[in-house]
């Protein structure tokens, strides 16, 4: 096994090249450092997940800079330019791997474009990604007769694992539609329309139903979120009628039709000002509109 550690690197291991026996991983490992580890800097090959099981490090991502504290988990996608800062915290343990992400779903092609306009994340970490990836990390050191079987089946998990952070972050570009509000009438509203987007809303009904005025509703959506009721719903819809589209069977003037559209073509209108694409290209190749930039919507 190649062992690799730096100066500030008092334990641990790296393992890469010919004793990897997964395919697509490329290197992992296992380090306690302390303060003496010196800063160091590089554009990745590759993905990188960091697990920071104790202490915490000081990193620079594309000039950012980021703190990983223990309890938490660093998605990095290749390409990122990654620093590693100067080191204060006395103590530092963490798991680490590196992958090439084409080859680990080069069976999934409409999963690897979830991936392409990724960058890095940093969160805090699910029991289940320290179990996988210490499983892959162990069976790599122990080297059992079944070692290279339960490794792979662990590294599948780990990476179909990851593929909720991903869609976690194309989430949030759904969300950045509709600008939050800490006005508490404006919150019932939109909450109202979250649940019952596909009722036949208007100002009058709306008003009657959170008791309050349509000016002072209306006041109360401009002043939060810049415009007026109708068209935050209008977004709500819009929001609905994607998802819908790329997660059920149902076919344009069904979704149209629950989301609250008069008609299919009224619905495909307003979705591809949005969203730069028709709602037939969306529904047909959804791994194709993975790149479609959701924007703010039009006024």
């Amino acid at each position: 096994m190649p062992i690799d550690l730096p100066e500030g690197v008092y334990s641990g291991f790296s393992i890469y090249g010919s004793d990897v026996f997964i395919d697509s991983v490329t290197s992992l490992g296992e380090h306690w450092s302390s303060p003496k580890l010196k800063p160091s800097s590089k554009k990745l090959e590759n993905y990188t997940f960091l697990l920071q099981l104790e202490g915490e490090c000081s990193f620079k991502i594309n000039g950012k800079e980021e703190t990983l504290a223990n309890g938490h988990f660093m998605l990095i996608s290749k390409n990122c330019v990654m620093e590693r800062l100067e080191q204060h915290y006395p103590y530092n343990h963490c798991l680490w791997i590196g992958f090439a992400l084409e080859k680990s779903l080069k069976d999934l092609p409409h999963l690897i474009k979830k991936w392409e306009n990724f960058s890095y994340t940093i969160e805090r970490y699910k029991p289940k990604y320290k179990s996988l990836l210490r499983t892959i990390i162990n069976e790599h050191v122990s080297k059992s007769i079944f070692s290279k079987e339960i490794a792979e089946h662990a590294f599948i998990s780990f990476i179909f694992s990851l593929q909720e952070i991903v869609h976690k972050e194309e989430q949030k570009e759904l969300d950045t539609l509709l600008p939050i509000s800490q006005n508490p009438t404006v919150l019932q509203a939109v909450d109202l329309f979250d649940r019952e987007f596909g009722k036949c809303w208007d100002l009058k009904l709306l008003a009657e139903h959170l008791a309050v005025s349509e000016s002072k509703l209306t006041k109360a959506f401009r002043s939060s979120l810049g415009e007026s009721p109708m068209a935050s719903l209008w977004k709500i819809r819009l929001i609905k009628g994607y998802e819908l589209l790329v997660s059920s069977s149902m076919n344009i003037s069904e979704v149209a039709q629950i989301v609250g559209f008069q008609s299919s073509q009224s619905f495909a209108t307003a979705f591809k000002r949005v969203f730069k694409a028709t709602p037939s290209e969306v529904k047909k190749k959804p791994e194709r509109t993975e790149k479609i930039k959701i924007e703010s919507l039009l006024k």
